[in-house]
C-alpha cells in the first residue's frame, strides 16, 4: 500500500469516525427511531416480550455453554490487536513488542472492527479473556434483539418478529459462536444494525437518518472482509422495499438523489461517509487482488462425492471460485437439513423447514420481501461457498453460517406468524 506506516492508524481514525458518528445520529435522530418503530407497532408490552426472548438467549448462553477459544491463533490476533489500539492505536497484529509499545507489527487479513470492540471491552472490564468473550457475548445478544427490530421494521408483523426473534435466540450456530473471539459475531450484529438504520431512513428520509444509515454501514465494513459486499446489498435492499416496485424505486430515488445532490447536509455526509469507509475498503480490494488467505495447497473435501471415493478431495485453485464452490455446495446445503449434527455442526431441520415455508408463503404475499431476504440469504451463502475454506466442515469455518442466519430466522417468522393465522382463522371459521 502507498501509504506504508500510516495504514494502522488511518484503519482507527476512520472506525472510530463511523463508531461516533453512529452513535450521534442515531441519539440526535433518536424520534424518527421511535416513530418508525411506534409506525411498525411496538408498544411497551411487546417490546417486553421482545426483551424476555432476549433473555431466554442470555439464559441458556450463560448456562450451557462454557466460553473457550475455538478459533485459535486468530482468538489470541483479535484480543493483541485490542491492546494495540488501547495504547498506540495501531490497527494491526504486534510480532514483536511490549506489553505497552509495539515495535513491529503488520496488518492482518482481518479489519480492526472485532480488535475495536474487545478494547472498548478492556477499558471497561479489564485486559482478560473473559472481557473478550463477553463482548462477544453482548454482541450475540444484541444480534438477537436487532433481528427482532429489522424484521418487525420489514413486516410490521409482531408474530412473525417475535418468532424470527425466538429462531434467532435458539440458534445452536449463534449460541456455539456467541463466546469465542471471531469477527463473525461483531459482523453479524453490525450489520443488524446497518440494516436498521437503513430501514429507519426507508420510513423517514432526513439527513439524521442518512447520516446513521451511512455511518453504520461504514462502521459495518471494519468488522470482517466480507462485510463490505454489504455496501452493495444493503442499498439493494432498500431499492427492492422502498416503493411498490424496483422500477418505480429506482426512479424515484434517481430523482431525489438528483435534487438534493448539491444539498449542504448530504455532501457532508457523503463526505465523511467517504472518509470513514475508504481505508478498509482500499485496503480489502487490495486484500482480494493479492491476499492468498491460505489457499495455496490447501486441500477440500469434495462433499458431493461419496465417502472413501478416489475424488473425495480437490486442491484448492483460488481463495474463490467455481472449483471451490463445486467442492463446498453440498455440505452447505446438508448443513440445512442437520446432516453434521453428530459432528457438532447444528442446524435443527425444524428451524429450516420453518424458514422454507416462510419462503413460500412470501412468493405468495410479499415477493418483495422474498427477494431482499432471499437476496440478502443467497449473497452471502454463494460468497462462502466460493470461498475455498467455506464449507461448513472444513475446519471450524462453520462459523460463517452466521452471516445466514438472521435471514432463515426472518424468514422462519413469517412462515411461523402465517401458520398461527391461519390456525386462527380456522378456528373462528
Amino acid at each position: 500500500m502507498s501509504l506504508s506506516g500510516l495504514e494502522e492508524y488511518l484503519f482507527t481514525l476512520g472506525l472510530a469516525l463511523a463508531f461516533v458518528a453512529t452513535i450521534a445520529s442515531i441519539a440526535i435522530g433518536r424520534r424518527h427511531f421511535a416513530a418508525v418503530l411506534r409506525d411498525s407497532g411496538l408498544d411497551a408490552r411487546k417490546l417486553a416480550i421482545a426483551i424476555g426472548i432476549l433473555a431466554i438467549f442470555v439464559v441458556a448462553e450463560a448456562a450451557f455453554v462454557v466460553p473457550t477459544q475455538q478459533l485459535f491463533f486468530d482468538d489470541a490476533i483479535y484480543q493483541a490487536g485490542a491492546l494495540d489500539l488501547m495504547h498506540t492505536g495501531q490497527a494491526w497484529m504486534c510480532n514483536y513488542g511490549s506489553p505497552s509499545t509495539c515495535y513491529s507489527g503488520q496488518i492482518y487479513h482481518e479489519p480492526i472492527g472485532t480488535s475495536f470492540n474487545i478494547a472498548i471491552a478492556f477499558i471497561i472490564g479489564g485486559v482478560n479473556s473473559g472481557s473478550a468473550y463477553d463482548t462477544e457475548f453482548f454482541l450475540g445478544g444484541l444480534a438477537v434483539l436487532m433481528t427482532f427490530l429489522v424484521a418487525l421494521v420489514m413486516t410490521k408483523d409482531f408474530t412473525a418478529s417475535a418468532f424470527a426473534e425466538l429462531l434467532m435466540a435458539l440458534s445452536p450456530a449463534l449460541l456455539a459462536w456467541a463466546r469465542p473471539t471471531t469477527s463473525d459475531m461483531p459482523m453479524l450484529a453490525y450489520s443488524l444494525i446497518a440494516l436498521f438504520c437503513m430501514l429507519v431512513f426507508m420510513r423517514r428520509k432526513t439527513a439524521i437518518t442518512l447520516a446513521a444509515s451511512a455511518f453504520s454501514l461504514a462502521m459495518l465494513t471494519y468488522m470482517k472482509v466480507d462485510a463490505l459486499a454489504y455496501i452493495i446489498v444493503i442499498p439493494a435492499i432498500f431499492l427492492v422495499l422502498d416503493e411498490s416496485s424496483l422500477r418505480k424505486s429506482l426512479a424515484v430515488n434517481f430523482r431525489k438523489l438528483r435534487e438534493h445532490l448539491m444539498d449542504t447536509r448530504f455532501l457532508v455526509i457523503l463526505l465523511l461517509f467517504v472518509l470513514a469507509v475508504s481505508p478498509e475498503a482500499v485496503y480489502t480490494v487490495h486484500e482480494q487482488v493479492s491476499g492468498s488467505y491460505g489457499y495455496q495447497g490447501a486441500y477440500i473435501q469434495e462433499s458431493c462425492a461419496a465417502p472413501g471415493s478416489a475424488n473425495s478431495t480437490v486442491v484448492a485453485n483460488g481463495k474463490i471460485g467455481l472449483v471451490e464452490f463445486d467442492a463446498n455446495i453440498c455440505s452447505n446445503l446438508e448443513f440445512w437439513i442437520g446432516a453434521f449434527d453428530k459432528e457438532y455442526i447444528v442446524q435443527p431441520f425444524a428451524f429450516t423447514a420453518l424458514g422454507i415455508l416462510g419462503a413460500a408463503l412470501m412468493a405468495v404475499y410479499d415477493r418483495r420481501l422474498l427477494l431482499a431476504v432471499g437476496g440478502w440469504f443467497l449473497v452471502f451463502f454463494l460468497l462462502y461457498t466460493s470461498f475455498y475454506a467455506g464449507s461448513v466442515t472444513y475446519g471450524v469455518d462453520w462459523r460463517f453460517m452466521l452471516s445466514l442466519i438472521a435471514q432463515a430466522s426472518i424468514l422462519g417468522g413469517y412462515g411461523a406468524s402465517k401458520v398461527i393465522e391461519a390456525a386462527r382463522v380456522g378456528h373462528h371459521g
